[in-house]
This record gives structure tokens, sequence and C-alpha cells, in this order.
């Protein structure tokens, strides 16, 4: 691809399917971070259930940190946090598309809930 003003030009090249352009085009772009990070947050939504209480949420390093609004829910995620981390995995896994690229697992190794 190549980068004209605020638009991009792909050369014409032998026809590829479309799920290759889109993954080239994920990483040329350097959208996979970011995708990365929502397919997280998606999955703790799902698995946990307190999505209305997740005040907020990021992923660095392997470790995701959630602030939950009540005290009550909290301490019930905290009892299931080591189920809560094999369901988010196994959730990860289990969608379909790998976006993570450059050979890397996918994986959230510690929760934090705040």
């Amino acid at each position: 691809m190549k980068d004209i003003g605020n638009y991009i030009v792909m050369r014409r090249r032998d026809p590829q399917a479309i799920d290759k352009l889109i993954e080239e085009c994920i990483r040329d772009l350097k959208l996979e971070v970011g995708l990365n990070d929502m397919r997280i947050f998606a999955a703790w939504d799902k698995v946990s259930g307190a999505a209305e209480y997740t005040m907020d949420k990021y992923f660095r390093n392997g470790t995701l940190c959630c602030s939950i609004s009540s005290s009550v829910v909290r301490s019930m995620l905290t009892v299931r946090r080591e189920q809560l981390l094999h369901q988010i995995n196994a959730e990860l896994r289990n969608e379909a598309g790998e976006i993570s690229g450059k050979g890397k697992v996918l994986e959230v190794k510690r929760l934090v809930l705040r």
C-alpha cells in the first residue's frame, strides 16, 4: 500500500482472498492493538456479566484492569477471579478470526479489580 495524502493506493497484484487483504490493511494502519483491546473488553463484558457496573477498563502487558462501581459486585467478582480469567481466555480463543498478528497469542494473564 502507498499513502498519498489522505488516500491509500494499492498496487494491482494477483488476486488475493479478502481476509488476507483485511489483515494486511489492519497491520499497515496499525490497528491491531486497539482491535485486540476491544476484543478483550467485549469478552470481559460477556463473561463477567458486570458490564453495567464497569466504569473503566484498560489492558496493558497481559493485565486487564477494571474499575467496578459497586463494592458488592467487586467482591463477588474477586471470588471468581481465576474462573473469570479462564473464561475470558476461552472466549478469546473461540472467537473467529485472528487479529493479534506477529505470532503473539492474545491472552489475559492477570485481572485487577478496583
